[in-house]
């Protein structure tokens, strides 16, 4: 067994459990810096999400819009009209929200619009086929 004569770390243990003085001061403005830390980086990432939860969703406004004058232009009027309108509508939900600014939902609605969208371009597209077959 080691004794404190052998062991440094023995004898600055044995001398910190006799003279309490002699312990280290704890170091509280380094507790308090890492709370203010932790604060600071919960907050920029706050502020990191809000900023982009509030962007209006220009790229998901334009995929709807390009996805219906897609269907548009392969008759989707005459061909999936139901689709089609129900694009549109999603569309129109879209502008409105985003004219209220919730940003959020416009986004959701823009996706819907571009997924009807998409439908209708694809269900025209199989009935422009299946006629030409015939």
């Amino acid at each position: 067994m080691l004794d404190a004569q052998e062991s440094p770390w023995l004898a600055y243990a044995s001398t910190l459990a006799s003279d309490p003085k002699k312990r280290p001061k704890k170091r509280k403005l380094t507790v308090l810096r890492g709370r203010a830390d932790g604060r600071l980086a919960a907050f920029v990432a706050a502020c990191w999400l809000a900023a982009c939860a509030t962007a209006p969703p220009v790229q998901e406004m334009s995929d709807a819009r390009q996805a219906i004058a897609a269907a548009v232009q392969a008759n989707a009027e005459g061909l999936a009209p139901d689709s089609l309108s129900e694009a549109r509508r999603y569309l129109m939900e879209a502008e409105e929200q985003i004219r209220n600014q919730a940003y959020g939902p416009a986004r959701v609605s823009a996706v819907r619009a571009k997924n009807r969208a998409v439908q209708a371009l694809e269900a025209s597209q199989r009935a422009a086929g299946s006629q030409k077959k015939e």
